[in-house]
Protein backbone atom coordinates (compact mmCIF):
# COMPACT_ATOMS: atom_id res chain seq x y z
CA UNK A 1 0.00 0.00 0.00
CA UNK A 2 2.90 2.35 0.84
CA UNK A 3 4.47 1.66 -2.57
CA UNK A 4 1.18 2.62 -4.25
CA UNK A 5 1.06 5.91 -2.31
CA UNK A 6 4.69 6.65 -3.29
CA UNK A 7 4.03 6.06 -6.99
CA UNK A 8 0.88 8.22 -6.87
CA UNK A 9 2.77 11.05 -5.15
CA UNK A 10 5.58 10.79 -7.71
CA UNK A 11 3.01 10.96 -10.50
CA UNK A 12 1.50 14.08 -8.90
CA UNK A 13 4.99 15.61 -8.66
CA UNK A 14 5.58 15.02 -12.39
CA UNK A 15 2.23 16.64 -13.22
CA UNK A 16 3.13 19.65 -11.07
CA UNK A 17 6.51 19.98 -12.81
CA UNK A 18 4.85 19.86 -16.23
CA UNK A 19 2.31 22.50 -15.15
CA UNK A 20 5.15 24.77 -13.98
CA UNK A 21 7.00 24.32 -17.30
CA UNK A 22 3.83 25.15 -19.26
CA UNK A 23 3.14 28.21 -17.06
CA UNK A 24 6.70 29.45 -17.52
CA UNK A 25 6.48 28.92 -21.30
CA UNK A 26 3.23 30.95 -21.46
CA UNK A 27 4.89 33.82 -19.58
CA UNK A 28 7.79 34.01 -22.07
CA UNK A 29 7.76 36.56 -24.91
CA UNK A 30 8.17 33.62 -27.34
CA UNK A 31 4.98 31.86 -26.24
CA UNK A 32 2.20 31.31 -28.73
CA UNK A 33 -0.14 33.43 -26.56
CA UNK A 34 2.17 36.41 -27.13
CA UNK A 35 2.61 35.96 -30.86
CA UNK A 36 5.56 33.57 -30.80
CA UNK A 37 5.76 30.19 -32.52
CA UNK A 38 3.63 27.42 -31.11
CA UNK A 39 5.26 24.92 -28.81
CA UNK A 40 4.71 22.21 -31.44
CA UNK A 41 6.87 24.15 -33.90
CA UNK A 42 9.62 24.54 -31.31
CA UNK A 43 9.35 20.85 -30.37
CA UNK A 44 9.57 19.81 -34.04
CA UNK A 45 12.61 22.04 -34.53
CA UNK A 46 14.28 20.51 -31.45
CA UNK A 47 13.59 16.98 -32.74
CA UNK A 48 15.07 17.81 -36.17
CA UNK A 49 18.13 19.32 -34.50
CA UNK A 50 18.65 16.21 -32.37
CA UNK A 51 18.24 13.94 -35.41
CA UNK A 52 20.80 16.01 -37.32
CA UNK A 53 23.31 15.80 -34.46
CA UNK A 54 22.76 12.06 -34.07
CA UNK A 55 23.27 11.52 -37.81
CA UNK A 56 26.44 13.65 -37.84
CA UNK A 57 28.06 11.77 -34.96
CA UNK A 58 26.91 8.43 -36.37
CA UNK A 59 28.52 9.12 -39.74
CA UNK A 60 31.71 10.44 -38.11
CA UNK A 61 32.03 7.20 -36.13
CA UNK A 62 31.30 5.07 -39.20
CA UNK A 63 33.91 6.95 -41.27
CA UNK A 64 36.53 6.55 -38.54
CA UNK A 65 35.90 2.78 -38.32
CA UNK A 66 36.01 2.38 -42.12
CA UNK A 67 39.27 4.35 -42.40
CA UNK A 68 40.84 2.21 -39.65
CA UNK A 69 39.73 -1.00 -41.40
CA UNK A 70 41.12 0.21 -44.73
CA UNK A 71 44.43 1.17 -43.13
CA UNK A 72 44.63 -2.22 -41.40
CA UNK A 73 43.78 -4.12 -44.61
CA UNK A 74 46.42 -2.14 -46.51
CA UNK A 75 49.11 -3.01 -43.96
CA UNK A 76 48.15 -6.70 -43.92
CA UNK A 77 48.24 -6.86 -47.73
CA UNK A 78 51.65 -5.16 -47.94
CA UNK A 79 53.19 -7.23 -45.12
CA UNK A 80 51.96 -10.47 -46.68
CA UNK A 81 53.31 -9.45 -50.09
CA UNK A 82 56.68 -8.62 -48.49
CA UNK A 83 56.80 -12.11 -46.99
CA UNK A 84 56.50 -13.64 -50.47
CA UNK A 85 58.81 -11.34 -52.44
CA UNK A 86 61.78 -10.40 -50.25
CA UNK A 87 65.18 -12.02 -49.88
CA UNK A 88 67.97 -11.35 -47.35
CA UNK A 89 70.25 -8.40 -48.02
CA UNK A 90 73.35 -9.32 -46.04
CA UNK A 91 75.26 -6.22 -47.10
CA UNK A 92 72.79 -3.91 -45.38
CA UNK A 93 71.63 -6.33 -42.66
CA UNK A 94 68.09 -6.19 -44.00
CA UNK A 95 66.01 -7.56 -46.85
CA UNK A 96 65.49 -6.59 -50.46
CA UNK A 97 62.58 -7.04 -52.82
CA UNK A 98 63.14 -9.83 -55.32
CA UNK A 99 60.43 -8.84 -57.82
CA UNK A 100 58.73 -5.43 -57.46
CA UNK A 101 56.03 -6.12 -60.09
CA UNK A 102 55.05 -9.41 -58.47
CA UNK A 103 54.95 -7.73 -55.05
CA UNK A 104 52.67 -4.97 -56.36
CA UNK A 105 50.34 -7.46 -58.02
CA UNK A 106 50.13 -9.65 -54.93
CA UNK A 107 49.44 -6.55 -52.82
CA UNK A 108 46.50 -5.63 -55.08
CA UNK A 109 45.12 -9.18 -54.95
CA UNK A 110 45.36 -9.44 -51.15
CA UNK A 111 43.91 -5.96 -50.63
CA UNK A 112 40.95 -6.85 -52.81
CA UNK A 113 40.45 -10.02 -50.77
CA UNK A 114 40.76 -8.07 -47.48
CA UNK A 115 38.11 -5.60 -48.64
CA UNK A 116 35.82 -8.13 -50.35
CA UNK A 117 32.81 -7.03 -48.26
CA UNK A 118 33.25 -3.40 -49.30
CA UNK A 119 31.82 -1.90 -52.50
CA UNK A 120 34.68 -1.31 -54.98
CA UNK A 121 33.73 2.38 -55.15
CA UNK A 122 34.66 3.01 -51.48
CA UNK A 123 38.41 3.04 -52.15
CA UNK A 124 40.70 3.72 -55.09
CA UNK A 125 44.33 2.57 -55.19
CA UNK A 126 46.29 5.44 -56.77
CA UNK A 127 49.82 4.03 -56.64
CA UNK A 128 52.21 1.76 -54.81
CA UNK A 129 55.89 2.75 -54.77
CA UNK A 130 58.52 0.22 -53.74
CA UNK A 131 61.82 1.17 -52.08
CA UNK A 132 64.93 -0.90 -51.30
CA UNK A 133 67.62 -0.74 -48.62
CA UNK A 134 69.69 1.56 -50.85
CA UNK A 135 66.90 4.18 -50.55
CA UNK A 136 67.12 4.26 -46.75
CA UNK A 137 67.37 7.84 -45.41
CA UNK A 138 66.28 9.44 -48.69
CA UNK A 139 63.79 12.31 -48.77
CA UNK A 140 60.26 11.21 -47.92
CA UNK A 141 57.57 10.96 -50.60
CA UNK A 142 54.57 13.31 -50.56
CA UNK A 143 52.37 12.78 -47.51
CA UNK A 144 55.02 11.01 -45.41
CA UNK A 145 57.02 12.91 -42.80
CA UNK A 146 59.90 10.51 -42.01
CA UNK A 147 62.85 9.52 -44.22
CA UNK A 148 62.44 6.39 -46.31
CA UNK A 149 63.04 3.47 -43.92
CA UNK A 150 64.68 1.15 -46.43
CA UNK A 151 62.85 -1.79 -47.94
CA UNK A 152 59.26 -0.60 -47.93
CA UNK A 153 56.13 0.07 -49.93
CA UNK A 154 54.44 3.46 -50.01
CA UNK A 155 50.75 3.27 -50.86
CA UNK A 156 48.58 6.17 -51.99
CA UNK A 157 44.84 5.58 -51.85
CA UNK A 158 41.61 7.53 -51.94
CA UNK A 159 38.90 6.72 -49.41
CA UNK A 160 35.54 7.61 -51.00
CA UNK A 161 32.61 8.40 -48.71
CA UNK A 162 29.00 9.00 -49.65
CA UNK A 163 26.72 10.57 -47.05
CA UNK A 164 23.01 10.05 -47.68
CA UNK A 165 21.04 10.14 -44.42
CA UNK A 166 17.71 9.41 -46.09
CA UNK A 167 15.46 11.67 -44.03
CA UNK A 168 17.31 14.82 -45.14
CA UNK A 169 17.42 15.90 -48.82
CA UNK A 170 21.19 15.84 -49.15
CA UNK A 171 23.68 13.57 -50.85
CA UNK A 172 27.34 14.43 -50.25
CA UNK A 173 30.48 12.72 -51.55
CA UNK A 174 33.93 13.12 -50.00
CA UNK A 175 37.30 11.80 -51.04
CA UNK A 176 39.93 11.46 -48.30
CA UNK A 177 43.51 10.72 -49.41
CA UNK A 178 45.33 8.00 -47.45
CA UNK A 179 49.12 7.63 -47.39
CA UNK A 180 50.47 4.41 -45.87
CA UNK A 181 54.15 3.45 -45.52
CA UNK A 182 54.65 -0.25 -44.79
CA UNK A 183 58.17 -1.41 -44.05
CA UNK A 184 59.91 -4.61 -43.07
CA UNK A 185 61.80 -2.38 -40.60
CA UNK A 186 60.40 -0.86 -37.41
CA UNK A 187 60.49 2.83 -36.49
CA UNK A 188 61.73 3.85 -33.04
CA UNK A 189 60.07 7.18 -32.19
CA UNK A 190 62.34 7.84 -29.17
CA UNK A 191 65.51 7.83 -31.27
CA UNK A 192 63.94 8.91 -34.55
CA UNK A 193 65.52 6.00 -36.42
CA UNK A 194 64.42 2.90 -38.30
CA UNK A 195 65.56 -0.44 -36.91
CA UNK A 196 66.70 -2.78 -39.65
CA UNK A 197 65.44 -6.33 -39.74
CA UNK A 198 68.32 -8.61 -38.75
Amino acid sequence: MAALRTSVSQGEDVVEILKKILKRYKSLPLSDERGGPQIYVLGGFAILLLMGLFTTFGYAYKIQIMASNLNYGTKIAATTAFGSHTIPNTGNNGVQISNANALQQEFRDILQDQMKDWPQSTYTLQSIQVYGESDRGSSPPTGFSQPIPGTSAYIKMDFNIEVNPGFLPMNTRWTIPLYVMVSTNSYESATGAWNLVR
